[in-house]
Formats: C-alpha cells, structure tokens, sequence
C-alpha cells in the first residue's frame, strides 16, 4: 500500500471573490484543436495548451455552468459554485477530459428512477407546489430544465419510467401499499429535456392495471419515444428496442426481477399485460436472440430498498447477464445510489438512485447521471455527473453535497475493484489497477480541538476518492461518514429549489444571501424554539457511535439542547413527527461572543427503529430573546474504534475524523 503524505491545514472560508484555474485536454493529455470555453454564455480566454482562469462574484453565491467544446469532439458542461472550493480566493478545478468523436463511438446516457405524482401535485404541509394541474406541462419543463443541458450532450439517453401515464383519473389500483401514475406531459418533457428511451420493467408499470398501462403505451406511441419492458403480454413487454446509433446497432432490454405477492400481480403473461419478468433464465434467453453484432443493454429493476449494496440475487442475475451477452447493464429500485462492478470488461450500475421522484428521506437525494462511451460492443470510457434532488428537483450537485455523492460511490466501488477520478467536478469510473492499494495519510492540523468537533477531511484537501489514513500525533482519533450533508446549508436556494430538509417556522428559516446558515429567533418574553431535520432519515447505522456537532452565533445567553428523535417500527409518520421518543444527546450554554463550537457523542439506537432525525432546542435565558445562527452541522457514525498513535490502522473510506479530547 503507498501512502501519500498531505500537509495542510484547514481552508479559510471563501473570500470575496474567487479565481479558479484550470485545464482541458483529450484523452491522452493533448492539446485539443478550436476549443472554446464560455462561462453562463460568456467567453472564456483558453490558452494553446488548454489552460484557462475563472473569476467568480464569490459574494452573489450562486452557480456558474461551464460549457467546452472542441472540434470532433463530445461537449462538456459543468456546473461550478463556489462551495466547491475549499482553497480560500486561489483555487484549482481538477483537470478535464474530452473524449474524441469516432467512427463507431457513441455516447449513451442514463438517469434513474422519475414520476410526476403524489408530492408534486400536493406537496407536504407548508411546501410549495412543483405542478400544477393547469400548467403540467410548463411545470414539469422547469423541474427538468437543470440537467436538461446534460442530457443534450448524449447521443442516446434513457431513463426510468417508474409510472403509469394518465390524463384521466385512474382507479383501479393494484392490491399493493404504493400505487401512483402520472400526466402524460411528464413523458413529453423528458423528451424535451433529451431523453429518448424510457425503460418501463419496473414494479410500478402496472399500478392500474390494464388502463392505466393502455394508456402508458398511447402515449409513448404518440410521442415516438422509445420504450421496452412493458407491454399488453409477456411477448411484447420482453421485445427489445432496436435503434442504429452512431452506426451502430443497438438493443434495449428492460425488466422487473419479482412479480410481486398480490394478484393480478404486476409482470406480464401471455394473458395479461404489465412489466417484464426478469431472471437469468429470461434475460439470457434474450439476449441470445440479439445479433452479435449489435451491442445489448440491460436494465434490471430489482434488490432491496434504501439498501447500500445490491442483493446477492440481484448481483447473481446481473452478472449473468453479462455472461450471457449484455454488454452494459444497468439497474434501479433502490432509490439511492450504489456502487459499480466491471465484469469481462462490460459495466454494471448497480443503482442509479433517484432523478425526478418526490422522497424525502435524506439518502435518496442522492443522484447521478451516467454518461457512457462505447466502441461498438467495448466500453471506452464512463462517468458520473453528481445529482441533488434539491426538494424533488434533480440539479446538479453542488460542493459538500457533491463531494458525499463521489465518495459514497467510490466506497461502493471500491470492493469491486472499480476506482473513479475527478473529471473536473465530475467523476470517471474504471478498473482499479495499481491505484487499488493507495491511501492518503492527513497530517491532523496542530490546533488544540478543545469540543471534540469532527474535522471534515475535505478541508484538509482530501479527495472523496480514496481511503484515508490519520497521523493524529499523541492523540487518539477515529474515522467516520457524515450522514448528514448537508450541514453548511451552501445549496440552499440554488437553482431556485426551495429547501425541504429543515423546519422552518415563523421561527426559524435557512438564510439564502451571500452567508447562508440556520436562523432562529426567539422573541423578547420568549422562552423555546426548535429547528432540526423536518423528516426522518431511515439509512443509519445501528448502535453506531454517533457525533452530532456544529457552530453557533449568538446576540444573547442561550442554552441549546440536541435531541434525536426517532420513528419505531409501529408508528404512522405523522405521529411520530409530532410525538416518536425523543433522547436528549446533548445540552450546552452560548453566550454573546462570536461564532462557537459543539459537539456531542452519543450512540445510535440499537432496535425497534426504522429511521430517526435530529431536534436543535434553542433557549433564551432571558426575558430579552435571542437570535442564534447554526452553520457547519455534521452527524457523523463513526466507522474505525479509537486509534492510537500506536496502532497499525488499515486505510478506510471517510469522510471526518475527530481526535479523542
């Protein structure tokens, strides 16, 4: 295992204005002939050998989309902010590759799972409405416009129709928990944004049954937009969509891989319509109607919900598949990202995580968009944009936010033996070769932590990529994964999306100008306001060692008390936001001297709990009230014990690291 030493101390926080400097280059490290570079539509100097400086208005917070392009070559866009530098008012943006256009080279794309239902048309209390029923389809237009620059740059791009479309009510619900369908403008935005595939084998293509799918395939029909894995009998829904792109042909293929337990259930027969059944037996069969010589895509809706690995079965078919002739496959379901495997040189994308869906647990915000090269029936290159699902609206993600999307993947990766790299604030996805055993070992900053606060290693300049070791000195120190992230509320108002995460009140608000942070008032004669997570988080570790920290402002002496409040497997939702259990995990007293830091350890609950979330009690300890400002919140498990200075510790992936006080 090779180590490489990094010495630097903590980033000071973003200056006024920001320089961030750069360089594009082919493949192979070359100059590219007739590139052009421009910032929000503005034209950016480039030099003979690729390089290029940014100037960013640092104090407006907002985000910048650089588009590149060269002559025969694939277009780049990347969407900046200034949070995605940690660097002061000096910062470097990591090297960008262009692919070159070839014969036989095409670039497909791939989002996850979308639907217009339930939350869009009637949000939860207190949120705003997405879509309104009388302006659908310049509504839903919006909701894609963010990534819509991204999609265009493909030659084929597909993603997951997890719905039933309908502009008549439907009834005739499926016997299951979960059924929603959508408008049919959904589909005709997609296929503005640029999308022209949707692969219909999931457990949602039958919710209302024959209608409802009738209806699906009309309007699919109407628009000419592709489609496969749903149908009115198991013949049509297993058909493949055959399409000649970039010279070369290709076949689509899509599936569900369970039928459900209640009856009718939801995969097609000869009998019947719905989504296509897909196991080895199935799957292998048709791919070996495919011609040799058309490269075969497969996508397996399967595995286990909020899980963050793929279930044994669902690996076991997927890498059948490929055995079997699928020369790319690709899989949802899970709602939330996981890893990749390179099997015989083909890809597999374990979970593509959610793109346009209404969930509001915490993980499932997690996005990505797949870009992936191929030469004829070859992978040549593949490569992440990060997603938030910024209250339900896929955007591109942004700095914290981005950098938990990159590491999360490349900690599901990396038991595959797949490793990524930055592509500018993108990410390529590879074999691991020599790269496999390298670590990055921080120097702890010499600075007394006097509350035991997790220090973010992203602001000791570590990339999400790697594993991590620690020379903590004389003191102790443990290694962990913020759950939270998105502590530093910089996404806050990007792209115009409201923020859904936090409560806000008459009370509290996140402030969205040039610093952003968590507002509490408390009125003179006031005594207690809260704030915290407005939903549960249902990805924790259990009996997990757990630190809960921040920094907070007061104009007054307040005392402030942390709770984690959690949902037991018997409660309804509602009732336990208004009344699960709350454990008190930590209390501290601020006073009127500048900002201030906290941190609190306690353990996450062992059983009886599905999901849990944090509560900031704020009290004014007199008659005057308060006003308070929380900022830099991380909830942090803990994935090492303590390690001393003596200890031989393996390299981990994390994201923080708290030295024992």
């Amino acid at each position: 295992m090779s180590i490489v030493a990094l010495w630097l101390l903590a980033s000071p926080a973003a200056a006024e204005s920001l320089t961030v400097s750069g360089r594009v280059v082919a493949e192979d490290g070359l100059p590219l002939r007739n590139l052009t570079l421009h910032l929000d539509g503005q034209a950016v100097g480039v030099s003979d050998d690729g390089r290029f400086v940014l100037d960013f208005d640092a104090d407006a917070r907002r985000t910048a989309r650089l588009d590149i392009s060269a002559e025969d070559y694939y277009g780049v866009v990347q969407t900046l902010h200034v949070s995605d530098f940690v660097a002061g008012d000096a910062a470097v943006l990591p090297g960008i590759e262009m692919v070159r256009k070839q014969a036989g080279r095409r670039l497909l794309m791939f989002a996850g799972d979308a639907m217009l239902s339930r939350r869009y048309f009637e949000p939860r209390s207190n949120e705003a409405v997405l879509a309104r029923e009388s302006h659908v389809a310049e509504d839903s237009r919006n909701l894609l416009s963010h990534v819509k620059p991204y999609v265009e740059l493909a030659d084929y791009a597909s993603v997951n129709l997890e719905t039933q479309l309908s502009g008549d009510e439907l009834t005739n619900r499926l016997p299951k928990s979960v059924t929603f369908y959508s408008p049919p403008e959904l589909a005709e935005s997609l296929q503005w944004a640029g999308f022209d595939y949707v692969a219909l084998g999931n457990n949602h293509m039958f919710d209302y049954q024959s209608e409802g799918l009738r209806s699906t395939l009309q309007t699919l029909d109407k628009l000419q937009l592709d489609y496969s894995g749903g149908g009115v009998n198991e013949t049509e829904a297993r058909k493949a969509v055959t399409r000649t792109i970039g010279g070369e042909r290709h076949a689509f293929l899509s599936y569900v891989g369970w039928p459900g337990t209640f009856t009718p259930n939801q995969v097609a027969d000869s009998n019947k319509g719905g989504a296509a059944l897909g196991n080895s037996d199935i799957i292998g069969q048709d791919l070996s109607a495919i011609p040799t010589d058309t490269a075969a895509v497969v996508q397996l809706h399967a595995g286990l919900e909020y899980s963050e690995h793929p279930a044994m079965s669902e690996r076991t078919t997927l890498r059948q598949a490929v055995r079997d002739g699928a020369d790319l496959v690709v899989a949802h379901h899970a709602h939330v990202l996981q890893g990749f495997e390179i099997v015989d040189e083909r890809l597999i994308a374990y979970s593509m995580g959610n793109f346009l869906f209404d969930q509001y647990h915490y993980t499932t915000q997690m996005g990505m968009l797949l870009f992936v090269w191929m030469d004829g029936e070859r992978l040549h290159r593949a490569e992440v944009v990060p997603l938030h699902i910024n209250g339900y609206i896929p955007t591109p993600a942004t700095g914290a936010f981005r950098y938990a999307v990159l590491h999360r993947l490349a900690k599901l990766s990396d038991p595959q033996s797949v490793c990524m790299r930055p592509n500018g604030l993108h990410a390529t996805v590879r074999v691991c070769h020599s790269e496999a055993a390298a670590a990055v070992r921080i120097l702890a900053p010499p600075v007394e932590n006097t509350t035991g606060r997790p220090v973010a290693l992203r602001e000791l300049g570590a990339t999400p990529f790697a594993k991590v070791t620690i020379d903590g000195g004389v003191r102790s120190h443990r290694l962990g994964v913020d759950i939270l992230r998105r502590g530093d509320f910089e996404y806050a108002g990007l792209f115009g999306a409201k923020d859904r995460s936090w409560i806000e009140n008459a009370e509290s608000r996140v402030a969205t100008g040039k610093d952003k942070y968590m507002v509490v008032e408390i009125e003179a004669g006031g005594e207690k306001a809260r704030t915290g997570q407005k939903v549960f988080e249902r990805v924790f570790t259990r009996s997990s060692p757990a630190t809960v920290s921040g920094r907070i402002q007061v104009d007054n002496d307040v005392l402030l008390r942390v709770f984690l409040q959690r949902r037991r497997t018997t409660d309804a939702l509602d009732a336990a936001l208004a009344e699960g259990p709350l454990t008190e995990i930590g209390t501290q007293s601020f006073f009127s001297d500048g900002w201030q830091e906290f941190s609190f350890d306690y353990n996450q609950p062992r059983v009886s709990t599905t999901s849990v979330r944090l509560i900031f009690e704020l009290q004014a300890l007199s008659d005057e009230g308060a006003s308070i400002a929380l900022d830099d919140l991380s909830w942090v498990e803990w994935r090492t014990p303590w390690i001393s200075p003596s200890d031989t510790a393996q390299p981990v992936f994390a994201t923080h690291f708290q030295v024992q006080p």
